[in-house]
């Protein structure tokens, strides 16, 4: 009899201990990287792209942890072109990436810049200056279900034809809970 209460306060105190601990004590954190392409194509100066991204299918960390994630933390962006048709001389004079609520709503922009030479970009990873305002809408919508966005392109060029995939890759930092 007395090894049973020496066990029930053994057992009721690690319940005690647990339920003090910090919730952060069993978090998970982990970085990981997903990419995007865009193709490119048009005998027009302008072109307008859009595309619904789905993380939870396309990522195998965001499918695992879902509802256990407490938060995304986007630490870079590169881009860079992945094939290329056009002149040493084509330009892209304008590229705006922005991100939406999955239905198209409330487009922040991520990524704007001018005067690109297309060619120097051919398999070559480049650094983004990124909007916060953008990069924030980008973490609000990964970190809650249904881990879906939308990404608007918007690139004007000097020559046509427009001939090029252009890739986008997000390195993230992802916390969770996994026992929440």
């Amino acid at each position: 009899m007395k090894k049973f209460k020496i066990l029930t306060v053994v057992v009721l105190s690690g319940f005690l201990l647990l339920q003090a601990c910090d919730d952060d004590l069993f978090d998970v954190s982990e970085t990981f990287t997903f990419e995007h392409e865009f193709v490119v194509y048009s005998e027009e100066t302008s072109a307008e792209l859009t595309s619904l991204v789905n993380l939870s299918q396309e990522q195998d960390l965001i499918n695992q942890y879902g509802s256990k994630i407490k938060s995304i933390e986007v630490q870079g962006v590169k881009y860079w072109l992945k094939s290329f048709t056009g002149s040493e001389e084509q330009m892209m004079n304008t590229l705006q990436l922005q991100v939406a609520n999955p239905d198209g709503s409330d487009a922040k922009t991520m990524v704007q810049l001018e005067n690109i030479a297309l060619h120097q970009l051919l398999n070559s990873p480049v650094d983004l200056p990124i909007n916060t305002e953008g990069v924030s809408k980008l973490e609000d919508l990964v970190e809650v279900a249904p881990h879906s966005l939308m990404y608007f392109l918007d690139v004007s060029i000097n020559e046509v034809p427009a001939d090029f995939t252009i890739v986008f890759e997000i390195t993230a930092k992802m916390t969770a809970n996994p026992l929440n």
